[in-house]
């Protein structure tokens, strides 16, 4: 008798035993295999899906441009501005970017006819609308400069390109330019290649990007070679000025005249 029920107990331990999965030994590289957000910095894009959501509005001749500030708290430390001195880089780059928009209302004032929409964020940990993108007005310019926030935190290029580009596409305006001052590689958020290349796949490379390195090797921002980008390196004061000067002047602003015939 207990032979038998010795038996019969094994017997329906050993059934319900086949009937359980079996563990997982499958090795680190056969897990990573099948993630396809391996790493840290592939993980950070997910938030967003395979989508990025830009908003869809009847497109319009016209130019719209965004400028995305770096306030990290790197941008505190100081190099040569263009009289030779030594200033923080943030006030640098705000300076040179009062130039830009000086240099972008003389020449609407002789073009009147021409379209232009124009915004401004800065971005450390977070990302910050200084100015909410609308038809360029020298006034409402100046007031997006002076919001923008002192240095502190971290460096969000990603978080501020999905930015960027939703105030792009919020216009409807046909050209579209990104123009990226930072001295820093990304520290908070997603990678920015990742959402750079994301965009680009999504919008089929309609936003032309340009990064100013400030202060840090251009190498950092090779990635842009890939998604209708460009990059060009700043050492310091003068040199940052030469730079967005030729972004605007032989890029931005000198492709408007094409879209007059457009508003007549």
């Amino acid at each position: 008798m207990f032979k038998s029920s010795f038996f019969l107990t094994l017997i329906v331990v050993l059934l319900l035993g086949c009937g359980r999965s079996q563990p997982d030994y499958k090795t680190a590289s056969d897990r990573t295999a099948n993630n396809r957000f391996s790493t840290p910095q592939q993980r950070r894009l997910t938030p967003y899906g395979r989508t990025i959501e830009l908003p869809k509005v009847d497109q319009k001749p016209g130019t719209a441009v965004v400028l995305l500030v770096d306030t990290s708290g790197s941008m505190k430390a100081a190099v040569k501005d263009a009289s030779g001195g030594k200033k923080p880089k943030h006030e640098i780059a705000s300076a040179v970017i009062e130039q830009v928009v000086d240099t972008t209302d003389a020449y609407l004032q002789k073009h009147p006819v021409l379209h232009l929409e124009f915004g401004i964020f800065s971005f450390s940990s977070s990302v910050n609308e200084c100015l909410k993108i609308d038809k360029f007005d020298r006034q409402k310019a100046q007031i997006g400069i002076d919001c923008v926030p002192p240095p502190n935190g971290g460096t969000a290029i990603g978080r501020a390109l999905v930015a960027g580009f939703q105030a792009l596409y919020s216009t409807g305006c046909v050209r579209k330019y990104l123009v990226c001052v930072t001295d820093g590689e990304n520290t908070s958020g997603p990678d920015p290649q990742r959402i750079a290349q994301q965009l680009f796949d999504q919008t089929r490379g309609d936003v032309e990007i340009h990064f100013v390195a400030f202060d840090i090797n251009s190498a950092k921002f090779s990635f842009l070679d890939d998604v209708n980008g460009f990059v060009a390196e700043a050492a310091d004061g003068q040199q940052l000025s030469e730079r967005l000067t030729e972004i605007y002047e032989k890029r931005i602003l000198v492709e408007m005249p094409a879209e007059a015939s457009d508003d007549k």
